[in-house]
């Protein structure tokens, strides 16, 4: 098989604070078959001025900056526009780890059959400390299961450590969610219905968690929409149960991840 090439879309809206350390960590990577398609929602923080430096050193950054109806509305324009075989989207405040494209590239030649791929990811705060440190032991313990019912259980998934084929979006995409934000979960068990993901123990990436960060400022909405998601593919009690259980320990940390 041909090493794939790999399409990154970035939604951004106002994170000039963070999107250089976003960007540097994918610049950074050895793997160089990929494109990266920056929808930025018209910016007004210096967000764009950053993304243009950027994209006048590396020929293979597309973007554009205009008003759009937020992160669910730019991550599947961006999509629309990508070319890669293999897809992915992380926001503008995360960051990738060293090698993670390598990674990535290494499971799908290993496993041509494969619909999506998942690893590890960390979470860090706005000062870049990791943080949610029991959690994500929890749910790397949840990612090497790699259980349908887990997953139903809970979205153990760390979104900027999942990639899918360009099959997979065809046929089970696009993303859905709200007008404030995306509910990649919904993506997941759709395509978790059909195939589990190939599963790698490496770390991808590093999720951050600030106090703007809608996991932190809209944590009861994220989780109602996260309860109406999994209703859609279980009717099983003892899932929802536990599904529940999970999300009451989630408010208990107050949205933490």
């Amino acid at each position: 098989m041909k090493p794939p090439k790999i399409s990154v879309v970035i939604p951004s809206y106002n994170k000039a604070r963070f999107i250089g350390q976003t960007l540097d960590s994918i610049v950074d990577q050895e793997y160089s078959s990929f494109e990266l398609i920056i929808q930025d929602g018209g910016s007004n923080d210096g967000t764009v001025e950053i993304i243009k430096k950027f994209a006048e050193k590396y020929s293979y950054i597309r973007w554009e900056s205009k008003k759009d109806k937020g992160q669910l509305d730019a991550i599947n324009k961006g999509l629309g526009k990508a070319t890669g075989e293999v897809l992915t989207f992380i926001n503008a405040d995360d960051v990738y780890e060293s090698g993670a494209l390598d990674t990535i590239v290494k499971a799908y030649m290993e496993n041509p059959d494969a619909l999506w791929f998942a690893g590890r990811g960390k979470v860090i705060n706005d000062k870049n400390n990791e943080i949610a440190k029991v959690v994500t032991i929890y749910k790397n313990f949840l990612l090497s299961l790699n259980s349908r019912f887990c997953l139903l259980v809970t979205n153990y998934l760390m979104q900027p450590s999942v990639f899918i084929t360009r099959k997979a979006w065809k046929k089970f995409g696009p993303f859905t969610g709200t007008t404030n934000f995306v509910m990649e979960y919904d993506l997941w068990l759709k395509i978790a219905g059909h195939k589990m993901p190939v599963v790698t123990d490496k770390y991808l990436s590093t999720f951050r968690i600030e106090p703007t960060t809608i996991t932190k400022t809209q944590t009861e909405k994220l989780l109602s929409e996260d309860e109406k998601v999994v209703g859609k593919y279980t009717k099983n009690f003892v899932i929802l149960f536990l599904h529940k259980l999970h999300n009451y320990g989630r408010r208990l940390i107050g949205g933490t991840i």
